[in-house]
């Protein structure tokens, strides 16, 4: 089995799964989006930038599990039907992840969420091929982010932090 270390995203419509791999040794870690989604809107928090936020913490400790690092690299387009705050689908194209100057090889590398505005709007789950290909009418950002590593925070702690940070 290669040493190469690689960062595997999946999707589906309940969970993000996130895993990273250096050889034989894994860590595998999933969002559960009905959870999240549920607390940003009862909560009446900002969806899109707490699941993105969430989504590089994830990526963070899931790579610092298997490859420790002090600094994570992301770089990644932000793709959304609208600007971010009104938005109600968005996708992530990861086009590089290193851990210090590791480069990980990517698998799986675009998250695609949608139906993000409200509650009715998620769980009527619109599929039409309309629906999952953007029209003329998208907002692509590139997004080149640095993130240290810090201790490890409880659920409770992270949901504290975003709370002050939306208020």
């Amino acid at each position: 089995m290669s040493s190469e270390p690689i960062l595997v995203i999946k999707d589906t419509d309940s969970t993000i799964g996130i895993r990273a791999r250096v050889g034989d040794e894994y860590k595998e870690h999933e969002i559960h989006l009905n959870v999240m989604l549920a607390y940003y809107w009862e909560n009446e928090l900002p969806v899109i930038e707490n699941l993105i936020d969430l989504f590089e913490s994830v990526i963070k400790r899931t790579v610092n599990e298997v490859l420790p690092h002090d600094n994570l690299f992301l770089k990644y387009n932000l793709i959304t039907d609208d600007v971010l705050e009104n938005a109600s689908r968005f996708e992530i194209h990861l086009i590089e992840v290193k851990a210090d100057d590791i480069v990980l090889r990517l698998d799986g590398k675009i998250l695609a969420l949608k139906g993000l505005s409200s509650e009715e709007d998620y769980s009527r789950g619109n599929s039409s091929e309309e629906d999952l290909i953007f029209n003329d009418s998208k907002i692509i950002n590139l997004v080149e982010k640095n993130i240290p590593t810090q201790k490890k925070m409880s659920f409770k702690e992270f949901a504290r932090q975003q709370r002050m940070k939306n208020s």
